[in-house]
């Protein structure tokens, strides 16, 4: 199979830096309201069974919205902090990405994956990368200016056909 792009990108703490701004400006809006929404219901239902005097009810839901309330604040922080800890930041690895006509590779030094275009969950263009979406908090981070073979304008091109219906150019 003949490799139509490729691509070196070494991810730093930087790098990783300017995908979390990213990420947070792109996401935060649906993780605030669906957090908001889901505080509202279950307060609603606290206050209703506080109302009809159910209250071992009521202290299960009061333990519930803790619970909630904590998860969505800390889960967020242990994640990025575990992945400042990982292999991948602190020893700035290099992962080589290798474009096909109907999938792409990823490797460095110890491990392979191949992916199918249309297993991408979102494609993200900015002015220096690009964010290929495994999952709503997962990507794969591409430096506009360490292609290899060809150039990010073609690649562009290229990954918005094989994605149109998640691609999206981000300014």
């Amino acid at each position: 199979m003949k490799v139509l792009f490729k691509n070196t990108t070494k991810y730093t703490k930087s790098i990783y830096d300017k995908f979390l701004s990213f990420h947070s400006k792109k996401y935060h809006f649906t993780y605030t309201a669906y957090t908001v929404i889901i505080v509202a219901f279950l307060l609603f239902a606290l206050i209703l069974q506080t109302k009809y005097h159910n209250f071992n009810i009521a202290i299960v839901l009061c333990c519930g919205l803790t619970f909630f309330i904590l998860w969505r604040f800390f889960h967020p922080i242990s994640e990025v902090a575990k992945e400042y800890k990982s292999d991948k930041i602190q020893k700035e690895k290099e992962f080589t990405f290798k474009f096909y006509e109907k999938f792409f590779t990823i490797e460095d030094k110890k491990e392979f994956y191949k992916m199918k275009y249309y297993q991408l969950y979102r494609v993200f263009e900015t002015l220096d990368f690009f964010y290929l979406y495994i999952d709503k908090t997962h990507a794969f981070l591409v430096d506009k200016s360490k292609f290899k073979k060809e150039n990010p304008a073609e690649f562009s091109n290229f990954i918005k056909k094989k994605c149109w219906w998640n691609f999206k150019k981000v300014k």
